[in-house]
């Protein structure tokens, strides 16, 4: 059990950490149907979007947390068809002011964050809102011009961010596909029979790749920086389930800032697919460091302690790979939580 990077939260009951683990499998293998209900709903919601609100607008992503993380990423793919997007933090004090050419973006799965709600309500009336939650009765939806839905059919009973990240990913990319003039949602049913054989393969490689994170040590997450979101979910993951001290990086940035804190025994994730990645492994093996990779199968996967190898659909496609791939770092995070079970609180906020 790794005593050093979870830590002792304080003394609670074990059932209820028990409980609260399987509650949050529980919402990982709903995943697949929950995700092909989000899709089809927020596809319908998201056409009905007017044209000429959205045409030659400038894009402000607004969330925190996993909806902050599921906006950078969104921004990035939108500036690279040629968009002004960008994703800002809803507390920051320099934000984009309220405009008529604004499409202001607020995503909050609870409907509930103060500062998303603080930051729609400085848009609102100037600027094209559109919320993004759980909760079509909640002080957010109040506030905005167009609602998209995070749900499909059931709502996360763990409280940790799963199925409403994967719907925040999905319905961004939707918002991207209209303001590209395509069809929103064409493509993104592909990703669910990939998620669930991601899920339903976790046999083969679940044990193999928790032993290799198991190190009572904070935990390296590396990731492409136009995927940097991803990456900061997963270490999320770590952080809010079993408790590990684990921080994102940009694989190339990692080079500059990351590897001084890598010491010999250390475990990276790393999210394969950045120019970065050859080098980064080199830095990670000259330390004595792990590593448990995800994506595509390295040309020479024997630097790899453990790779998981997502489906090649998935790989191939930005917008696939990033709603399939976090059920990795969600299915890590429920064994290793499992594990340290016995001194973690499980309904510790």
């Amino acid at each position: 059990m790794a005593g050093g990077s979870l830590g002792v939260i304080g003394a609670g009951d074990a059932d209820a950490g028990r409980d609260r683990v399987d509650e949050l499998l529980e919402d990982v293998l709903v995943g697949p149907d929950e995700l092909a209900r989000v899709i089809d709903t927020c596809s319908r919601a998201v056409a009905a979007i007017p044209d000429d609100v959205l045409e030659g607008r400038r894009w402000r992503f607004l969330g925190m947390g996993s909806s902050g993380y599921a906006s950078l990423d969104a921004a990035t793919r939108l500036r690279a068809t040629g968009h002004d997007a960008a994703a800002e933090p809803p507390a920051g004090l320099k934000a984009t002011p309220a405009a008529h050419d604004v499409v202001c973006v607020a995503v909050s799965s609870s409907g509930r964050t103060r500062e998303t709600i603080a930051a729609a309500d400085r848009h609102r009336g100037t600027s094209f809102v559109i919320g993004v939650t759980s909760d079509f009765a909640s002080p957010l939806a109040d506030r905005v011009d167009a609602l998209l839905p995070l749900v499909g059919e059931r709502r996360e009973t763990a409280g940790i961010a799963t199925t409403s990240f994967r719907a925040t990913i999905a319905a961004l990319a939707m918002l991207a596909d209209r303001a590209a003039g395509r069809q929103p949602g064409i493509g993104l049913p592909a990703a669910v029979p990939i998620l669930a054989s991601v899920i339903e393969a976790r046999d083969g490689w679940l044990a193999g790749a928790a032993d290799a994170l198991d190190v009572e040590r904070p935990v390296h997450v590396l990731g492409d920086g136009s995927r940097i979101g991803v990456a900061l979910q997963a270490a999320l993951m770590l952080r809010e389930a079993p408790r590990i001290a684990a921080t994102a990086f940009d694989t190339a940035d990692w080079l500059h800032t990351g590897v001084y804190t890598l010491y010999p025994g250390d475990a990276v994730l790393l999210q394969r697919g950045s120019p970065a990645d050859d080098e980064a492994v080199e830095a990670i093996r000259a330390r004595g460091g792990r590593v448990v990779s995800t994506g595509p199968v390295p040309a020479d996967p024997a630097p790899s302690d453990v790779h998981i190898a997502l489906p090649d659909a998935a790989s191939a496609d930005p917008v696939l790979r990033s709603l399939v791939e976090p059920v990795v770092a969600e299915l890590l995070s429920i064994e290793l939580w499992r594990r340290a079970h016995a001194t973690l609180i499980g309904d510790v906020p």
